[in-house]
């Protein structure tokens, strides 16, 4: 078939599954589009504040995706009189303006998660329209696998929809991994110390603990509606964290900003999600978004032009996750065109047939799209990678309890072979890996100590391990140059050569694995909680990055789980060959290199707002060259502050976690009073710490203040003396950690933890 200059790359056999370029090209959900404005936000109050200032703007219309969504969760004006910048707010005063707003959520199994879809819904529903109008869907997942039964009804509990996007006029479109919910807010200086006034009820949040008092007065008063607009949402069982004595959640979350031809491909995930669940299933009262209405609103006078390029620097392509059932569903509206197409402003009848019969080839098979840009961008990585990724579970063989893992994409190995190939070339490489600690929730939990212990296999200590595999590699470069023959061992027992080669710690100059930290302390009480790492960032060569809302692990990456939506940026300005150290030079781009350095200064606490008990602002560690990050000097400055900071943590603390911790809630005792656990106070510091059973806050914080930044090194032994393989919960070896609320202990004082500490 003869194909023009307008078609040819297009053609359903136009395949790049293993390439040295960074695009989805095989079976993309979208193509690269030129010209895009990309703003990237390392703060979910900055996230928040542009979120709500592109709803401000908005003309025509509002859409909006989430796993989580909550109604009254305030996006900027935090502390103001009257909080005029809660979400509820801000869609009616847009409506009063005549913008139409459309909100689809993931309608939850809220026996094993509570989203507080069905609140959301009523809230936005209660809201007077003017002359706009609002609708709100909520999805369930329609994966086709993982189906299980709850009653007599079949129910798919371990899918969701995932993505978190929102859609202005359709030429603004905001992509990442932060959710317009409770505890998401936080800026540069992750205080754990809560200030009512700016994390108000709810939004005062910790997975970890359970809530420790009853509201005030004053907090009841803010529930309150004020005619057809309401109040804060009431907090479950009457209670909130306990500002006195405990800490609430630091959030680190990415997101992007895009204005431009790729907003009209988050625009057409939403409507075709929207459309080809309307009227059917669950969600046969939900009528479509059909051209008509669309046209009558007036989307098509904003409607970017996406075959046009932009007037930024930017080329990006969508990707998403979604299952092979989604795209069958989908295809009857690829098939009628209108404004979802990309020719839709100047129909191209040849083109779009040939998209159709290329959508119509791929609907067997899960789309993939995010995972195998990924892996485009691990394969082309040159230099370095550095990965904030809330899950690390990826296949890495068995563990330590020769239990088979239970994940099967490739991220471990394809990051495994991107070092094998720099060792083999004598070349200079690092993958620096920022994760949780372990996921949100009690580590008592089934699905908390699973997703835990499968990070940590995949890091370090499985089978077929990131930092494993790269040591066994290093014997093999060290025989091959000396002409010896390959040792042949068990993948475990590389480790004892290697020691016995002094190549024992080796790999770190290869890969480090951080977590996040913070401390501070109220009147009489120190406290520490992790950074919840919940992006889902790759930054590769301060080349590409990758923003979305993909976890690494199979639920997020293989299609058949979690639906979830993804930008790859590739800036076509600023683009320099650059000296990224030891003597390797490659191209760098502008949006890459500075978002990189952005996060960095971040968690080197050197970007710390106002004043804080925790971590200081602070000029750059000594040995950091942020615009040469592969230095060996940047490498080991930047391992020896983390390591350094979690020693100071150990040595304060007692429940933190640690490598000597034999098991995953070994720290959790130290929550133990008269025998029971109990998460409503802050437990003792180590016995140097503490005078007269209380804590010594002058001691603490002064060695505390040793600490430089957020950083701390992960504790990759942390629970290696697990007598069995902590358990998924039910089978379900890929489910998104739960995130309800513990449950309280009973008779639960209004002043508990404040006095008592032993």
């Amino acid at each position: 078939m003869p194909y023009d200059r307008y078609t040819a790359l297009l053609a359903p056999d136009t395949v790049a599954a293993v390439t040295n370029q960074y695009f989805d090209l095989e079976k993309p959900y979208a193509f690269p589009r030129y010209g895009n404005e990309c703003a990237g936000y390392v703060t979910g109050k900055d996230y928040m504040k542009a979120v709500a200032d592109a709803i401000r703007a908005a003309k025509k219309f509002i859409f909006i995706t989430g796993w989580q969504l909550d109604s009254d969760v305030e996006l900027d004006q935090r502390g103001a009189a009257g909080h005029p910048g809660r979400l509820t707010e801000l869609l009616a005063d847009a409506m009063a303006r005549g913008v139409h707003v459309r909100v689809m959520l993931y309608d939850a199994i809220n026996m094993a998660v509570d989203t507080h879809e069905e609140v959301t819904r009523t809230r936005f529903d209660s809201l007077a329209t003017g002359k706009g109008s609002m609708k709100v869907m909520l999805q369930n997942a329609n994966t086709g696998r993982g189906v299980v039964k709850w009653g007599s009804k079949d129910s798919n509990a371990y899918f969701s929809h995932h993505q978190k996007t929102v859609i202005v006029d359709g030429a603004v479109a905001f992509v990442g991994g932060i959710d317009l919910a409770y505890g998401r807010w936080d800026d540069n200086t992750f205080d754990v110390v809560i200030d009512p006034a700016i994390h108000v009820l709810n939004d005062a949040y910790n997975g970890q603990v359970t809530r420790g008092r009853r509201m005030t007065q004053a907090e009841t008063k803010l529930t309150e509606w004020v005619g057809k607009r309401p109040g804060f949402m009431w907090p479950a069982k009457d209670r909130v964290l306990d500002e006195r004595c405990q800490p609430r959640q630091p959030w680190q979350d990415i997101a992007v900003r895009i204005k431009g031809p790729a907003a009209f491909d988050v625009f057409a995930n939403f409507v075709l999600r929207w459309n080809s669940f309307a009227g059917v299933g669950t969600n046969w009262m939900d009528g479509a978004l059909t051209k008509n209405w669309f046209d009558k609103l007036g989307g098509p006078d904003t409607l970017v032009d996406p075959l046009l390029k932009g007037a930024g620097s930017n080329t990006v392509q969508i990707c998403r996750s979604a299952s092979s059932t989604q795209l069958k569903d989908e295809l009857g509206i690829w098939r009628n065109g209108s404004y979802i197409t990309d020719d839709w402003k100047k129909p191209n009848s040849k083109r779009r047939d040939i998209l159709i019969k290329a959508r119509e080839a791929w609907v067997g098979e899960h789309q993939t799209s995010i995972r195998d840009a990924m892996i485009n961008c691990i394969r082309s990585a040159q230099g370095y990678i550095y990965i904030e990724n809330q899950f690390f579970v990826s296949d890495c063989g068995a563990d330590e309890k020769l239990t088979n893992g239970p994940a099967n994409n490739q991220i471990v190995h394809e990051l495994t072979e991107a070092v094998r190939r720099a060792i083999n070339a004598n070349r200079a490489f690092h993958v620096w890996l920022v994760l949780p600690e372990h996921p949100e929730g009690l580590l008592e939990d089934e699905a908390t100590a699973s997703q835990a212990w499968w990070a940590l296999q995949g890091a370090r200590r499985g089978q077929h391990a990131l930092i494993r595999n790269i040591t066994m590699y290093l014997i093999f470069k060290k025989y091959k140059d000396e002409g010896k023959p390959m040792p042949v061992r068990q993948a475990w027992g590389y480790d004892a050569l290697a020691k016995e080669l002094g190549l024992e710690n080796k790999w770190r100059d290869y890969v480090t694995v951080l977590n996040l930290r913070n401390f501070g302390h109220t009147n009489g009480l120190v406290m520490t909680e992790m950074v919840y790492i919940h992006s889902k960032l790759m930054i590769v060569d301060d080349a590409v990055a990758i923003i979305g809302s993909a976890n690494i692990n199979d639920r997020s990456l293989n299609g058949n789980g979690d639906t979830e939506l993804a930008a790859v940026i590739v800036d076509d300005s600023g683009a320099a060959m650059t000296d990224v150290g030891q003597g390797l030079r490659i191209v760098t781009r502008k949006f890459a290199r500075d978002l990189r350095i952005k996060v960095w200064k971040k968690h080197f606490g050197m970007s710390v707002e106002g004043t804080s008990t925790g971590v200081k602002k602070q000029g750059l560690p000594a040995g950091i060259n942020l615009e040469r990050p592969l230095e060996k000097a940047s490498i080991k400055a930047l391992r020896e502050l983390a390591i350094g900071n979690r020693r100071i943590y150990d040595q304060v603390f007692l429940h933190t976690p640690r490598d000597s911790f034999g098991t995953l809630a070994e720290g959790r005792r130290h929550y133990k009073r008269n025998g029971k656990l109990d998460l409503t106070w802050t437990p003792p510091l180590d016995p140097d710490y503490m005078s007269g059973g209380k804590h010594n806050v002058a001691k603490a914080t002064a060695e505390l203040a040793k600490i430089k930044g957020f950083f701390v090194e992960m504790p990759l032994q942390w629970g290696s003396k697990e007598l069995k393989t902590p358990p998924p919960p039910l089978g379900a070896s890929t489910m998104i950690a739960r995130n309800e609320e513990p449950t309280a202990p009973p008779e639960v004082s209004d002043t508990i933890g404040i006095t008592e500490q032993v």
